[in-house]
């Protein structure tokens, strides 16, 4: 019997605890293995999976803190257990660094790590909590590289982030919305490049509204920043809005990443749900997007050129039509199957 223990200490319900709910969903399909899940209590990410799946065993945490040793007194029960092979599976910075402790306490479980953004690791403890891990997924082959140059060659495997792609509706009509319809997905904190969006398209010469769907610490700035650049008329503030059920109705997905994005799974929905991507010239955007094939790419150094790419679409709807068709056919390499048969691997190399 083979016991895996998933961590994730996140208590929001985002890209990265999406990820560990469908990886759970597919690994609970096959036989002789054993699926736990610790989380904090009551997170969105533990509900689910207690509410979906009732053979997973679900373990409320006492909190995201990674030296709560309340938590680590919870999981000692789940981990005591040298009969059989244990492998701890860490979803989040925070989740890394409880993986390492267990490790210290229980030498003989394997510890993985998924790390899902490219940010140097500056400090010296979470420096130890990755070089601890038995193995490392990069979700993208950025943070691979990043990793290698922190000196963890050895221990780093790519695994890319996947997408449920029948959970999206296809964009049928392919008429312009009058306004036209542009729309930027994601939490608002500064990595996602919203207020470089903003100062860009003040400039755009076109009429348009843009749909802004997330929430996060930016948002009071965000709102002001709007105000003063004078698009109140021009933007929404949806707040957090479940991506499959306001794609369709976008005319173009901009994704302005500045820096630090893993395999971006909104570009994979723009895709799913057959809508046109422009997205930043980051690293891990360009894994994913091949220029005028199934996605447009603009220079974040030059975001004028954002401006330039809009208007290629709207006079274009040959290159509009190849995007949305390439974009539906390159969206099924990231199913969360394909997901799943890649850690099962990487599982049993380390048992």
């Amino acid at each position: 019997m083979t016991i895996v223990v998933h961590i994730d200490l996140g208590k929001e319900w985002r890209g990265g605890q999406r990820q560990v709910y469908y990886l759970i969903e597919e690994q609970i399909k096959r036989t002789g293995l054993q699926i736990y899940l610790a989380s904090p209590y009551n997170t969105p990410l533990l509900t689910k999976v207690k509410q979906n799946f009732t053979n997973v065993k679900t373990i409320g945490l006492y909190s995201s803190f990674e030296f709560d040793l309340r938590n680590i007194f919870k999981l000692y029960s789940y981990l005591n257990k040298k009969d059989f092979n244990i492998i701890l599976h860490t979803h989040d910075a925070k989740g890394a660094g409880l993986g390492y402790i267990l490790k210290k306490i229980f030498p003989h479980i394997k510890l993985i790590h998924t790390r899902r953004v490219s940010y140097k690791i500056k400090k010296i403890w979470a420096k130890r909590k990755y070089y601890s891990a038995d193995l490392i997924v990069g979700v993208s082959k950025d943070i691979c590289t990043a990793l290698k140059l922190e000196g963890l060659n050895g221990k780093i495997v790519y695994i890319p982030s996947s997408i449920k792609k029948q959970r999206y509706v296809v964009k049928k009509d392919n008429r312009w919305h009058n306004p036209l319809r542009l729309g930027v997905i994601g939490a608002l904190s500064p990595q996602k490049g919203h207020e470089l969006l903003l100062r860009t398209l003040v400039k755009l010469n076109l009429d348009f509204e843009l749909w802004i769907i997330g929430s996060g610490k930016l948002e009071r700035f965000l709102q002001n920043l709007v105000h003063s650049l004078q698009l109140t008329n021009k933007v929404k503030f949806l707040g957090f809005v479940e991506s499959n059920k306001v794609l369709s109705q976008l005319d173009i997905l901009i994704v302005p990443s500045v820096d630090g994005e893993g395999s971006s799974a909104t570009i994979k929905e723009g895709w799913a749900s057959g809508v046109p991507v422009i997205a930043s010239d980051l690293e891990a955007n360009l894994e994913l997007i091949k220029p005028n094939i199934n996605g447009l790419i603009f220079k974040r150094k030059d975001p004028s050129s954002l401006l330039e790419l809009i208007k290629k679409l709207l006079n274009n709807s040959e290159l509009y039509e190849k995007l949305k068709a390439t974009g539906l056919q390159e969206v099924n390499q990231y199913s969360p199957v394909a997901m799943e048969q890649a850690y099962w691997k990487i599982y049993n190399k380390n048992i």
